[in-house]
């Protein structure tokens, strides 16, 4: 199993256990661990001790797995370091052996309406990898971070939507120059084949969404700009209109195809 499946697994069950943990102690209180009665089914001591080992094991599983998960991804990141200083005197570039499709997360911001990266940059549906920190790059280069980056599963990609809820599921497909990396593709041309609509409100989460938001954001660097979100019929009645725009409105922008 890979150092994402098992992160995965881990953070699913962080978020099971106050669950669990209640469970136990609604089982706990039934078999007589907080009652004072004399002929208990199970014996006083034996279910709080029992207690007590499931809330101290629990959690120092759990630290051991992510300490071990990290340790694994660790390696995994060395050996690939000294994989890549290999490839740049011998082979610099891997290239796939299939058609580069893949997956990755977009955030919709700025007027008009731009596809922007995690990291902050901004491309159009078709658009060419540009270089940030020398010029003269055309990427991808094998020692430098530049070019599109796409995840080949799409259950990577949506795990990663769960920690950032503000950005959007988009599938692209890459062209050029590329090659394969840990967990997809880097290239040097890249084409938004869609973009996924949530069916929640990614302002409440709980009604259907409609209607694309913007509002204005303060960035990490102090920078102010605007961010789309697509919300359900209720959180956008508190926009004003010429800060929404409808499904259409939005594909035409972005000359992207919105899907559910």
């Amino acid at each position: 199993m890979s150092s994402a499946a098992l992160r995965r697994g881990l953070i699913r069950g962080v978020r099971l256990y106050p669950i669990l943990a209640v469970g136990v102690l609604v089982l706990a209180h039934f078999l007589g661990a907080f009652s004072k009665s004399e002929n208990p089914l199970i014996s006083r001591s034996v279910v709080l001790n029992s207690l007590y080992a499931f809330v101290g094991l629990v959690p120092f599983l759990f630290i051991a797995g992510f300490v071990f998960v990290g340790a694994r991804s660790d390696h995994a990141m060395v050996q690939s370091q000294r994989n890549r200083k290999k490839l740049i005197t011998s082979d610099p570039f891997l290239l796939p052996s299939e058609a580069m499709v893949g997956y990755k997360l977009a955030l919709i911001t700025n007027r008009p309406p731009m596809l922007t990266g995690l990291t902050g940059d901004t491309y159009s549906a078709d658009d060419h990898a540009r270089c940030d920190i020398k010029e003269e790059h055309i990427p991808p280069i094998a020692d430098c971070d530049c070019g599109f980056y796409a995840y080949r599963e799409y259950r990577d990609a949506k795990f990663e939507l769960t920690l950032n809820p503000g950005a959007f599921l988009i599938e692209v497909e890459l062209y050029g120059m590329g090659f394969v990396y840990t967990k997809g593709y880097r290239a040097e041309v890249q084409h938004v084949n869609k973009l996924k609509l949530p069916r929640r409100c990614m302002n409440c989460h709980l009604l259907p969404a409609h209607t694309f938001v913007a509002k204005y954001k303060l960035g990490y660097y102090a920078n102010t700009f605007w961010q789309w979100k697509f919300c359900c019929t209720l959180c956008s009645s508190v926009t004003k209109n010429e800060n929404k725009m409808t499904v259409e409105d939005m594909k035409n922008a972005l000359l992207v195809p919105l899907r559910y």
